[in-house]
């Protein structure tokens, strides 16, 4: 004879509600989705390439900026330090040639690069390849600031 035995339980659920926004003004100042076809481009690098800002603290993004960066061949961004900053590429089209550290590196499409706050750093466009499009994140907003100003890079 055979007997089947059934254990059945049930675990203790917890169900948590997020409190309402304090204030219907605050996410009135954040612009969750910016159209970046209607976004203009500056133009960086003595014109030999350009960079649309698309999220800043200024659209209400607080912890971190993105941009559209196109570098043409012959751009050459010199060595700068972000003290307050990482950045985060990806390059969504052509090739790269970056020093990060004193270490020669290349990144090409499809590629993520990482470069920590407070870490030197250069770049230039594979010679040769054509113009690098990439997406860039700073993780400490500011340094794009440049880009609306016109000036050099920031720390």
């Amino acid at each position: 004879m055979m007997f089947q035995i059934v254990v059945a339980f049930t675990l203790p659920c917890m169900v948590y509600a997020a409190p309402a926004p304090a204030s219907s003004s605050v996410s009135a100042q954040i612009r969750n989705v910016i159209n970046g076809r209607e976004t203009a481009s500056s133009a960086i690098l003595a014109g030999k390439g350009t960079a649309k800002v698309l999220l800043t603290v200024a659209t209400g993004a607080k912890e971190a900026a993105l941009s559209v960066l196109v570098l043409e061949d012959g751009a050459q961004i010199p060595e700068h330090v972000h003290v307050a900053s990482a950045e985060l590429l990806y390059i969504e089209d052509g090739a790269i040639e970056m020093v990060i550290d004193g270490k020669a590196l290349k990144a090409v499409k499809g590629d993520a690069v990482y470069i920590p706050k407070g870490v030197a750093h250069s770049a230039r466009p594979t010679s040769g390849v054509g113009a690098v499009r990439a997406v860039q994140v700073y993780v400490g907003p500011g340094p794009e600031q440049r880009y609306l100003t016109g000036g050099k890079p920031a720390k």
